[in-house]
């Protein structure tokens, strides 16, 4: 069983049996409709926790260094993106002034940049995953609109975390939320600084081990400290 395959139905199995006993509409209803408060993007703060992530996974022997590739100034970015019909907003153009991504896949890199278990694209990359989201994903009417503006951070596998740029159909306290297009289109993190945050305390975590696996109960609680409610509104 490969790796994403395995993450998806451990983590499945354990947010099922916890909505489970989540039945009450109207918790749900609260859940789904909660006022959530983030605080203003910052590029500076981003950049930061990106650098702590990175220290996280050098401090596992994970060499993650040894492949992203260099930062991409916003006027590059904007040439080398002319394919995409969304805008550049601020965090996606801060997260390429960071690093440029990996320019492989994971099966082709020995240390992917991990965000949970998608990794980071590099824009060449992010080319080809649109076109192939919306070739399977976004032909579906009601997505349609949303995923042609939503641009894949990461990847893996048949799989994506986008992040929208004209709005979403999903949970509408939360405006830019990392979404998870995979069996389904899901929120996975309240923002892309929430991503980072919640990916900096799983790869510290001292079950963590290369393989990104480890107690899926482990892994919930730390995602739903930083994304509180995140699997409730399903």
């Amino acid at each position: 069983m490969d790796r994403r395959k395995f993450m998806g139905l451990s983590l499945g199995a354990f947010v099922g049996a916890y909505l489970v006993g989540c039945d009450d509409s109207s918790h749900q209803k609260s859940v789904k409709h909660m006022d959530i408060t983030l605080s203003p993007f910052s590029k500076a703060n981003l950049h930061e926790k990106l650098d702590r992530l990175l220290s996280a996974f050098e401090s596992k022997g994970m060499k993650v260094s040894d492949t992203l590739l260099p930062s991409v100034s916003e006027s590059a970015l904007r040439k080398q993106c002319s394919w995409f019909p969304g805008e550049l907003t601020e965090e996606i153009i801060a997260l390429y002034g960071w690093r440029g991504g990996q320019k492989n896949d994971a099966w082709e890199t020995e240390y992917p940049f991990w965000f949970r278990d998608n990794s980071f694209c590099s824009l060449e990359r992010a080319e080809r995953e649109y076109k192939s989201m919306m070739e399977t994903y976004g032909t579906i009417e009601q997505d349609h609109h949303m995923l042609k503006h939503a641009f894949p951070i990461a990847s893996f596998n048949g799989g994506w975390y986008v992040i929208p740029t004209k709005g979403h159909n999903l949970n509408l306290a939360l405006e830019k939320p990392v979404i998870s297009v995979l069996e389904g289109i899901d929120i996975y993190f309240y923002s892309l600084e929430k991503m980072v945050e919640t990916c900096i305390e799983w790869v510290q975590h001292k079950n963590y081990k290369k393989d990104g696996l480890f107690p899926a109960e482990v892994e919930l609680e730390i995602w739903r400290k930083h994304n509180p409610g995140i699997f409730e509104w399903t």
